[in-house]
């Protein structure tokens, strides 16, 4: 079903990096990882288009409660809680074989209005039945983060695909694009376009004064 370089990333360790902190109940702390992140792996280890994720039934556990001011939210507001089952469903390189995972989640979303209290849930509701159905496919959607010891938590030793691209120095000449390949006795198109640009005053373009363009 799944190739030998996606093997290796679903048993990989959690990137340390991208674990982060939120209280949770009894003022504990919990680490959890971002929707965006889950999403953002999916489509490295899986590819854009051989993954899908299906909200299957969104409910509203109770009808929206008006909160007085209180000193946690001393402007009171609108409390909803929400759950929802989301159904992921992975296909392999060819299309031919799919994994289907099914998980719930929930939110108690708080906001000023019903209607912006009742949008936020909802999202976070899918969000949550997401990331639980993603969980169940290895360490770096998640799962990891049920060891309480935390072991398969750290640098991955299977890195993605994923790339940081340096920008120049400030000052400093970019490279002919189309330079390093062969036939160096021929002046490449990049190279003919610099050096006609330096011979052109500063000043000047198509024998106008630049000071009088209006760009």
């Amino acid at each position: 079903m799944f190739t030998a370089e996606q093997q290796a990333l679903l048993k990989g360790k959690l990137d340390k990096s991208m674990v982060k902190p939120r209280k949770g109940a009894n003022g504990r702390t919990v680490s959890y990882l971002e929707g965006w992140y889950v999403v953002d792996m999916a489509n490295e280890v899986f590819g854009f288009g051989n993954w899908d994720a299906e909200t299957v039934e969104m409910k509203r556990e109770h009808d929206p409660v008006h909160i007085p001011p209180n000193e946690e939210h001393p402007k009171g507001g609108i409390v909803v809680t929400y759950s929802a089952r989301v159904r992921v469903t992975v296909y392999s390189q060819d299309g031919s074989r799919k994994v289907v995972r099914e998980r719930s989640g929930g939110h108690r979303g708080f906001g000023p209005t019903v209607g912006q209290a009742v949008e936020d849930c909802i999202k976070a509701a899918e969000t949550d039945a997401t990331k639980r159905a993603f969980v169940t496919f290895g360490n770096i959607f998640g799962l990891a983060l049920y060891d309480r010891e935390q072991r398969n938590i750290g640098t991955p030793e299977v890195a993605t695909h994923r790339r940081q691209v340096s920008a120049p120095l400030s000052g400093s000449p970019l490279a002919p694009i189309d330079e390093g390949f062969d036939q160096p006795q021929r002046q490449t198109t990049s190279q003919r376009a610099l050096a006609a640009s330096s011979r052109q005053p500063a000043s000047t373009a198509n024998g106008r004064d630049r000071s009088t363009l209006p760009y």
